[in-house]
């Protein structure tokens, strides 16, 4: 009997040992990239941003050392696509996208709509071919809500970059722009003069979404190293990590931010 129980115990241990070895062996370093977007990420903020804390804490719990560059979204995508970088950061979901990325669990839900100068007098609208008759400031290989995306009836003007749409907007160089409601607070409030007092956010938002991890399925480990990524996010949900880093950086629960 005693010897049964010792070569029970031994075969604990050693499954214990090969699991721990086997997570060990494929750690790695993770390359990441993304554009600046703040404030839920950017390389002037504290730890690069709230994402980026939670993201690069959910990969070290799975023995990755992940780092982050940040470049224009066009090349990240790109450089995604092809391997040569191996996770883009934040990216919303898209039937197109899911051909050529694995997507991770959810990150954080951010609300995506339109924002229009007060002097317009357009506050909200019930289908969007009303805002057929203006200009709307839009960034090149963003997504903005499958509706709109889809709109060619609508006209869309782009811009290198989201900071340039709104100081297009307050030059009065577009009638409005399409933006996560968030970023275009943050860059707003950092403009000389009151500039939030002179626009509204046009109702209803074109979507409420949650940001992604996305990967090459041409990666050698993609599938591994998403799983692993959001074996690390579980478990910063469930210890209380995950709300903790929201409340430091004074960020709200997002409705996925509870789900396992």
């Amino acid at each position: 009997m005693k010897i049964q129980l010792i070569k029970a115990l031994f075969a604990i241990v050693l499954s214990a040992a090969f699991l721990v070895f086997s997570s060990l062996s494929l750690a790695r370093s993770v390359s990441m990239v993304t554009v600046d977007w703040p404030p839920f990420y950017g390389a002037e903020l504290e730890e690069d941003g709230v994402i980026t804390a939670i993201v690069t804490e959910a990969f070290r719990r799975g023995g990755h050392n992940a780092s982050i560059q940040f470049i224009p979204w066009r090349r990240a995508l790109v450089l995604v696509a092809k391997t040569d970088r191996d996770v883009l950061m934040g990216a919303y979901y898209t039937k197109e996208r899911n051909k050529t990325y694995l997507y991770s669990d959810p990150l954080y839900d951010i609300e995506v709509g339109l924002v229009a100068l007060k002097s317009l007098n357009v506050d909200h609208y019930d289908t969007l071919k009303e805002l057929s008759p203006y200009n709307i400031g839009v960034s090149p290989g963003w997504a903005y809500g499958d509706e709109f995306d889809k709109a060619i009836y609508l006209h869309k003007e782009e811009a290198s970059n989201q900071i340039l749409n709104v100081r297009k907007l307050f030059k009065q160089r577009v009638d409005m722009i399409a933006i996560s409601f968030e970023v275009f607070r943050y860059e707003a409030l950092g403009m000389s003069g009151n500039k939030l007092s002179q626009v509204v956010f046009v109702q209803p938002p074109l979507m409420v979404a949650p940001i992604y991890l996305i990967v090459s399925r041409a990666l050698n480990d993609a599938e591994s190293l998403i799983q692993s990524f959001n074996q690390g996010l579980k478990s910063m949900r469930q210890d209380g990590t995950y709300q903790d880093i929201l409340t430091q950086y004074n960020f709200q629960q997002s409705p996925h931010s509870t789900q396992h």
